[in-house]
Parts: C-alpha cells; structure tokens; sequence
C-alpha cells in the first residue's frame, strides 16, 4: 500500500536478568585474544560510553543511575540519577557523547521514565510516552540536565478493550520493544533506535492498522498513523538538538502530510523494524548496521540505508524465506507476534504479495537483511573494530552480542560473534562456510531458541551472558558489558 504524498514476543526480559556470572565460563575461541574482568559489582550494567582512556561512565538499567569507573574502580558517587521505570526492557537504555566532546560537553540519554518519581518496575507506573531522549552537560563532576529532544511511546495496554472492537485477546500489559539504542554518526546527527512497542500501523506496514473491520485505528490510542503515540519501529535521524534534518528521506513526504504524523514522517531515517539492541557505524565506510531480533524466526543483522523498509510485520528475514517465516510463527511456540491483533495467519506466503501490502512512503526501499538466522538467536550490542590494537585479524570487524544469557537458553546463549566483512564493506563476508552462501544460518528448531547450528565460524567467545552493548576503548580494546553478570570484559591482543 502506498502513502501518497498527502496522506506473545519473545522479550528479552533484561530486567529479569539476576546478577552472578554466566553458567558456562567467559573465553575466547580466538587464540590470539584473551578476556579478563575489567570492572564487576554493577547492578545490571546496560551501556558505557569513554571520557577518556581507563575513564568511563557505565550505565545501570533498573537502578537509573549513571556511574564512573576510573581505572577500573567503580567511583562512590554517581554523575546522574533518573528516576526509571525498568520493567521488561524499560529502564535507563543508552548514551552517546556529543560529536565535539569534550569541548562542547554534549550527552545524549535513552531513558524510559517512572510516573511515580522513584524507580519502579510495576508495568503501568509510566506515561504514555514515557521513553524520552534528553541531552545533559558534563561540568566534571556531573551530569546536568539541558533539553527533552523527543518524547516517545513506553505504555503498552493492548490488553485493554480497543474502541469498536470486541473484547481483546492480549492478555498483560507489556514494557517491551523499547528499542533504546543511540548514536552519533559521521555526519554529526543522533541516530535514534525506537522499538515497535507492540504497535501495528503504518510504520510496521499496514496501512489500515490490525483489524479487518472499521475503525482502522491502531489502539485506545489512535493511529494507524504514526502520531506521537505511535512512532515506532524506526531508526530516528535527529539535529543535536531534536529538529528534524532537511536532508531525512521522508522530510518532504512528510512536510506534505502536515500536522504531528507529517512532522514525525520527516523524523524517520528508515522504518518496518521490530526490535533491536545494536547499532554501530562502520569507521571505514561510515554506512550504520543494526542487529534486529525476531519474534520466534529470522533474527537480523542489517546495513541500513537512508530510506529503507526493513518489511516487518509482513515479514522478517531475507523477503525469498516468507513461506517459511509464516510456518514457523503460526505453527511454532506462541503463535502470536506479541500483538496477536495482527495473527500470523495473515501473514503471507508470496513475496510479491507482501511488497504489495507494505505501506510505501515516496522514496522508500525495501532491503533484504545482509545477514539472518532462521530461529532467533537474539542478536544485541554491537561495535566495528577501528585499527589493529586487537591484531591485523580482527581490523574492521563486526561484534555482535548476545541478547540472553547461557543460564537462562543453554546453546548459543553468553555467545559473542564476530563478522569479517567483505573488501568493499557492503556486506559481511561469509565464505568461511560455504553453508552460508545464502546468508542465513539455518539453525535447528528447540523449544528455548538459540541454536548455533551454521554460525560456529562467527562465535568467538562465549559466557559472556546478556552483553547490550561492546564498546572499543581509547586504548583499541574491547569493552563488553555484561548485565546479567554484572560485569564489563575487557577483550585485549595476546602479548
């Protein structure tokens, strides 16, 4: 469907996560690297960013606050205190340093605000649009709140009664799909990922929203259309202090439908995805890559273009494999995509029927992930490798992190991934394993998910638990936070 110019998931569940190291022990497959605990005691530890080199602010999902680590010692006082609600894979997400810091102190913060003014985990003590994006000032010491760059979707009531339609078949309140991650990119723009949120309008490529009978709303809250209540699924593209740049695919298409969805239209750096824990630039050819979990089938990892439609809910994974997405979320685990107002009984099994559905802003493209697997693994941080300080082998590498831990799935759980890429960089290089030719790991059904079956050329360490966010170090090594360890890995060359 074209927009004219004018016009039970699987979640993560990292607040589950219970502190204490992974069940299998950290190692690395890698000869020429070794791992060691670099800082451990944190609550939940969810993202880091560097002020510099053995100086580093960790972020702590449930508990809100932001803490300093110099040389690997965690500091008495934190530099900032949000009150969060953590509930599900809410909480204090992610942070980004401005493009010029230190000399203009900028910090960017994903945060999912409590309605109460204390930490809270109860799924209904949040706002509707409790997810927020706020820019602080480093002084030194602190963090110092300076400006609300957005405001967006956290409550989710879809078990409630949606006006016009009979009763519901959801059964809880949910606090997942917050999506979370920001970046800054080479061209000095926040990058913002907003989960799906459960939300099935447009920007998950349905034009009339879930139901078959009017009205074609989306929820108690309106849409289908993506008012501020209803943007989700996107990566955002942002000016440093919240506008929308001019040069944004949709800005036009946007300016065109006027009002509050024409200005979050004119927001949107691409759309059509599900839920994701990673996103990284490339240093060498500045092009961002994401890594998107599945519901039940076909986790992602994407090189996103401007403009681009990543397909869900139509589908996931390559568009060649939806017969195959359709049989196994319809007839396998929960049936249910989390938001079963959308069954997987309407997905389709042609290709060329799903292009036709899918909502088509002017200027959109849909582009097949670069690289899948058939069950969901779920694919979390991410981080390239700039320079050599891990060794010439791993210059300009993909890491990727794991989104549960080996305690709690067994298998490929805790695992860390590494992803050569090939010599122009637009894709990952797979020639290791000629099973990879198609670019899809087909790994084998279990009840728990997360088999490595065709991806053990791409794991490099394991135990890592739940690992949201790898971050490289002024010092070239690699920092890997882990939440349900409590921990941050430092990754570093054998000597």
């Amino acid at each position: 469907m074209a927009v004219g110019a004018a016009v039970v998931t699987i979640g993560l569940l990292f607040g589950s996560a219970k502190a204490g190291a992974d069940t299998v022990p950290v190692q690395m497959l890698d000869s020429s690297l070794v791992v060691a605990s670099y800082v451990s005691g944190l609550s939940q530890p969810i993202g880091v960013v560097f002020l510099g080199e053995n100086d580093l602010l960790v972020l702590e999902k449930a508990t809100g606050l932001v803490r300093r680590v110099v040389g690997g010692v965690v500091q008495p006082t934190p530099v900032l205190d949000l009150a969060v609600n953590s509930n599900s894979e809410r909480g204090l997400l992610s942070m980004a340093l401005g493009p010029d810091f230190p000399a203009v102190p900028d910090v960017f913060v994903y945060w999912t605000e409590s309605s109460t003014g204390v930490d809270t985990s109860a799924v209904t003590e949040v706002a509707l649009l409790g997810n927020r994006v706020d820019r602080f000032v480093w002084n030194g010491t602190s963090l110092v709140f300076a400006q609300n760059l957005i405001r967006l979707r956290a409550l989710q009531t879809d078990n409630v009664v949606t006006p016009g339609h009979p009763g519901t078949a959801n059964a809880n309140a949910q606090g997942n799909h917050n999506g979370g991650v920001i970046r800054i990119g080479p061209d000095e723009k926040l990058y913002v990922f907003v989960g799906d949120l459960g939300r099935r309008g447009w920007l998950q490529n349905l034009a009339n929203g879930p139901f078959l009978t009017a009205p074609q709303i989306d929820d108690t809250f309106g849409g289908p259309e993506p008012d501020n209540a209803h943007l989700s699924g996107v990566i955002l593209r942002l000016n440093l202090d919240g506008t929308s740049p001019a040069d944004n695919p949709f800005f036009a298409a946007g300016a065109a439908l006027g009002g509050q969805v024409g200005a979050n239209v004119q927001r949107i750096f691409s759309y059509g995805h599900r839920n994701g824990f990673g996103m990284a630039f490339d240093p060498y050819s500045g092009m961002l890559w994401e890594t998107e979990n599945g519901d039940d089938s076909f986790s992602e990892l994407n090189r996103v273009i401007p403009g681009m439609n990543g397909g869900w809910v139509q589908f996931a994974g390559p568009i060649s494999r939806i017969a195959q997405f359709k049989t196994i979320e319809a007839t396998q685990f929960g049936r249910a995509l989390q938001q079963v107002r959308f069954p997987p009984t309407r997905i389709g099994y042609a290709p060329s029927f799903a292009i036709s559905r899918m909502v088509s802003f002017p200027g959109a493209a849909y582009v097949d992930p670069d690289f899948s697997w058939r069950y969901e693994v779920g694919p979390s941080g991410a981080e390239f490798i700039d320079g050599d300080a891990l060794g010439e082998a791993h210059e300009g590498t993909l890491w990727v992190g794991s989104a549960r831990s080996f305690q709690q799935v067994g298998a490929n759980g805790g695992s860390l991934y590494r992803f050569r890429m090939t010599a122009n960089r637009l894709s990952v290089d797979v020639s290791a394993d000629p099973r990879l030719a198609d670019r899809v790991a087909d790994n084998l059904f279990r009840t728990q998910k997360f088999e490595g079956t065709e991806s053990e050329t791409l794991v490099i360490g394991r135990g890592f638990g739940i690992t949201p966010d790898i971050r490289q170090g002024p010092d070239g090594n690699l920092y890997v936070v882990s939440l349900s360890d409590g921990s941050i890995y430092r990754i570093t060359a054998v000597p």
